[in-house]
């Protein structure tokens, strides 16, 4: 579990704080709307053209939201102060940050499953990753992952996509018969999330979350989130209720310099409990 926490804190805050595409759009690929093997062969090319290869996508996280959005590229290294105290890695950001960039829309026509902003882990099997973002058809380099022998033995414990896995549409479709239908048509408007994983001891997990939370909220304010775990296509366990969408407390606003590690905060003090950050 540790190992799924971590990778989806990295790609969640990733999302929450505003770290989006800065690439052109590509010529080639799936498209503008793709499902997660899609947005993996989208974003293949780039992750190939990052030393310590070959590499090979294994985790995965789609953002699918009613409306485009402009977010401020702003710091992440409180939000990997969770990593760094569990599994001690370091993520450095990759290439040049823009102040702000656009993150697009998913049409409400676009099947269950696709999402216009995916970002894919590569993993090359002796404790590397890099994180690729796909923004309607956009891939670019985003991090890589390194540091001390407890990070490496969770970064190799990731493993390849198995081929001919469910691809997200079938587990969105599983997520959706037990209860994620019924919360979207009371929440049209709902950003999805869709977080997959592949490890060396597990079958493909998935995490899904539809929420009310607006993914640019800096203050406390309560929100409605329908919660799904998914094992191949079987719904474990899925939830739904009230939940705060405040970001951690003492979350700064500094833009990062890009290519350079990005070293956790100490974690807040007793009594500073820190909101939910999707």
């Amino acid at each position: 579990m540790v190992l799924v926490v971590a990778v989806v804190v990295v790609l969640a805050a990733l999302w929450v704080t505003g770290v989006l595409p800065w690439g052109s759009k590509g010529s080639s690929g799936p498209g503008g709307v793709p499902t997660f093997d899609g947005a993996a062969s989208e974003a293949q090319p780039a992750a190939n053209g990052e030393p310590g290869g070959p590499w090979s996508a294994s985790a995965g996280v789609g953002i699918r939201l009613p409306l485009a959005l402009t977010i401020p590229t702003v710091n992440l290294s409180q939000y990997l102060t969770a990593i760094n105290s569990a599994v001690g890695c370091e993520v450095t950001l990759l290439g040049n940050l823009p102040s702000q960039e656009v993150l697009a829309a998913t049409p409400a026509s676009a099947d269950p499953g696709h999402a216009a902003f995916w970002v894919v882990v590569f993993v090359n099997g002796t404790g590397g990753a890099v994180g690729v973002m796909v923004n309607e058809g956009a891939a670019t380099p985003l991090f890589s992952v390194g540091g001390n022998a407890t990070c490496r033995e969770y970064l190799d414990a990731l493993a390849p996509y198995p081929s001919g896995s469910p691809d997200s549409p079938a587990i969105i479709a599983a997520v959706n018969a037990s209860g994620g239908s019924a919360f979207l048509l009371a929440h049209p408007n709902a950003t999805q999330v869709f977080v997959g994983i592949s490890a060396i001891i597990i079958q493909p997990a998935w995490e899904v979350v539809y929420t009310t939370c607006s993914p640019t909220v800096v203050t406390g304010v309560t929100g409605y989130e329908f919660n799904a775990t998914v094992s191949g296509t079987t719904v474990q366990k899925h939830t739904t209720g009230n939940v705060s969408c405040s970001l951690p407390a003492g979350v700064s606003l500094d833009a990062p310099a890009a290519g350079t590690p990005l070293v956790p905060t100490p974690p807040a003090t007793a009594g500073s409990a820190p909101g939910k950050a999707i």
